[in-house]
């Protein structure tokens, strides 16, 4: 059954690649991750995604974890750049028939100014507003396979024009055994079309394959590979340390979507993790991100 659902996917994410051309990349802005552990892990998270910000990674692992958990994560994205902010909002829970997410992702850009012609701004200014809603499904199948879908809402506002598209994610999540698991993601499958003043952008399929290993039990590193469309092969990596009884952890990962190292840590202390990240952005500068998770 894990060796059918896995060729599955594989194969229904050949025929969208083969089927996809280059184009432009709609949604860019959820490529800035979902709360601030991942982040620290240079987003290579598909295959450990074991709580709630598995809603984004990959909704197969929220079955991992089934108590209530509410997460959040902030970020001013790039200090040389003012009026943009980023953040995320996410809940989950499971219950007998599977583990249920919702996830919020926001972008904002504010005080764009309007340029009419060579002349420069006209002195008015406008917004850019993008955000996703996700609602995840996860359930185990056997005892080392979780399968999780997520369906869209992507909402899209831009100098008085909006619009509104639908997407799906499907996901698997393999433990192989207590040291090895393997996680698989094609994020929109089916991909949300957004119509702005008379033009329509599609969001194109991407396909994700992880690993995750534990060398030994407080150290685990995580590889992964990432393809869009046509477009060459990327990779990202993470590694997670834990230094002090599952209370302090460091974090450190390298993303060749954007070319840049990160490094993070996390605090946990009876119910309420902690998270910090920090990485680069070529000459957009510094991105920190702060972020919580509650257990309940």
């Amino acid at each position: 059954m894990r060796k059918f659902l896995f060729l599955a996917l594989v194969l229904f994410a050949s025929k969208i690649f083969a089927q996809s051309g280059e184009g432009g990349e709609p949604g860019a802005f959820m490529k800035n991750g979902f709360g601030a552990r991942a982040s620290s892990l240079g987003n290579s998270f598909t295959a450990i995604a074991n709580d709630v910000s598995a809603i984004y990674y990959n909704p197969a692992g929220l079955s991992t974890n089934t108590q209530l958990q509410v997460m959040g994560m902030y970020s001013n994205l790039f200090g040389a750049v003012s009026g943009l902010n980023y953040g995320n909002l996410g809940v989950s829970k499971g219950f007998e028939f599977g583990t249920v997410g919702l996830g919020v992702i926001y972008s904002s850009v504010s005080d764009i100014p309007y340029v009419e012609n060579v002349s420069g701004p006209s002195g008015e200014t406008f917004s850019d507003n993008e955000m996703a809603l996700l609602f995840s499904f996860s359930r185990k199948v056997t005892d080392n396979l979780q399968i999780g879908l997520n369906t869209k809402i992507i909402r899209h506002s831009i100098a008085g024009f909006e619009s509104t598209g639908y997407g799906l994610d499907v996901a698997l999540l393999s433990t192989i055994n207590d040291k090895f698991s393997m996680g698989l993601m094609i994020q929109d499958a089916i991909g949300a079309k957004i119509k702005l003043n008379g033009r329509e952008d599609v969001y194109i399929s991407k396909f994700k394959l992880g690993a995750a290993y534990k060398i030994i039990p407080s150290l685990t590193i995580s590889p992964e590979i990432f393809i869009t469309g046509n477009k060459k092969l990327l990779f990202s990596i993470g590694s997670e340390y834990d230094i002090y009884k599952n209370m302090i952890k460091l974090r450190g990962g390298y993303n060749s979507i954007q070319d840049a190292g990160s490094a993070g840590i996390g605090i946990k202390y009876s119910h309420v993790n902690l998270d910090f990240s920090y990485s680069r952005n070529g000459d957009l500068g510094n991105v920190s991100k702060f972020g919580f998770i509650l257990e309940f």
